[in-house]
């Protein structure tokens, strides 16, 4: 099964997923030759743009069915499709469609994309993540493999639930305190170059951390949740990763030295900005 990234705008995917009860939507676009990429039944995903002055990574934010391409005037796609066209008036689809074409707007024929079981995900999917290979210099789109699509759909729809039984299922898992590594960077079955992250690797970083300093605290800025939050912070840290896991081998093993633990703060300025910051340098920036 094959897969399509389209990029759209955050308003078109944003007014679209306040609708209910949707049968089909029209993604539209200015090239009007038949489009080939997919076959009715395989899934199309939404790649939506990030707000104005937000530089970074776009986002994966749901998926859709496709069922048939069709050309159309814009009066010929209101009349068929009206608000399930991502506009609440056909006065914004026709200026939609002006940025589009200029002039004469109302005999242009467009491109649309007829699309069935609009969802928006639980997650938003960064392509880099889960090693999907998608330029931010794409601006329509591209096609996807079906391990692709797997890994996408997996994510996305992973919920609150799954990640919960998954971290029990590794608490489950008996720990050793020597120096062989973990394989976290085995390649899922069904998944291209996603990466299982086994919080065993990141429990045994945690006690050896204890035994080494006494309690847990960030490795960048010192900060001890403990000691500021009290009971309900007794035990917690996060773990990062200081090498990526889309860059590792299929065979490849996290050692416990490959783990730093820090506070969310910290950790979310490590992820910051593309290449990572490694933890020496963030400790160079915290003053």
């Amino acid at each position: 099964m094959r897969g399509y990234i389209g990029v759209t705008s955050r308003e078109w995917f944003t007014y679209l997923s306040g609708l209910d009860n949707l049968t089909e939507v029209n993604f539209t676009r200015k090239n009007t030759n038949n489009f080939n990429v997919l076959t009715q039944g395989e899934p199309f995903f939404f790649l939506v743009k990030n707000e104005l002055g937000v530089s970074g990574e776009r986002a994966v934010m749901g998926r859709a069915i496709f069922e048939r391409f069709e050309k159309l005037t814009v009066d010929e796609g209101w009349d068929k499709y009206g608000k399930a066209n991502g506009d609440g008036s056909k006065e914004r689809f026709i200026a939609r469609r002006q940025d589009m074409f200029g002039n004469n707007v109302d005999l242009s024929e467009i491109g649309c994309i007829i699309l069935s079981d609009f969802q928006s995900f639980n997650n938003p999917v960064y392509l880099s993540d889960i090693g999907v290979l998608f330029k931010n210099s794409i601006v329509s789109g591209k096609g996807i493999t079906d391990t692709e699509v797997t890994a996408i759909l997996e994510y996305g729809f992973t919920t609150v639930g799954n990640v919960m039984r998954k971290l029990n299922e590794a608490d489950r898992i008996g720990f050793t305190d020597d120096e062989e590594g973990f394989p976290e960077g085995k390649l899922k079955l069904k998944q291209h170059l996603a990466r299982e992250r086994n919080p065993e690797v990141i429990k045994l970083a945690m006690e050896r951390f204890l035994q080494r300093h006494g309690k847990l605290i960030c490795e960048v800025c010192k900060f001890d949740f403990k000691a500021r939050y009290g009971e309900i912070g007794d035990g917690y840290i996060e773990g990062h990763h200081t090498k990526p896991i889309s860059e590792m081998g299929e065979d490849e093993e996290t050692k416990v030295e490959d783990i730093a633990l820090v506070c969310s703060n910290c950790h979310s300025m490590l992820h910051r900005k593309r290449p990572w910051l490694s933890v020496n340098q963030l400790k160079e920036l915290f003053v």
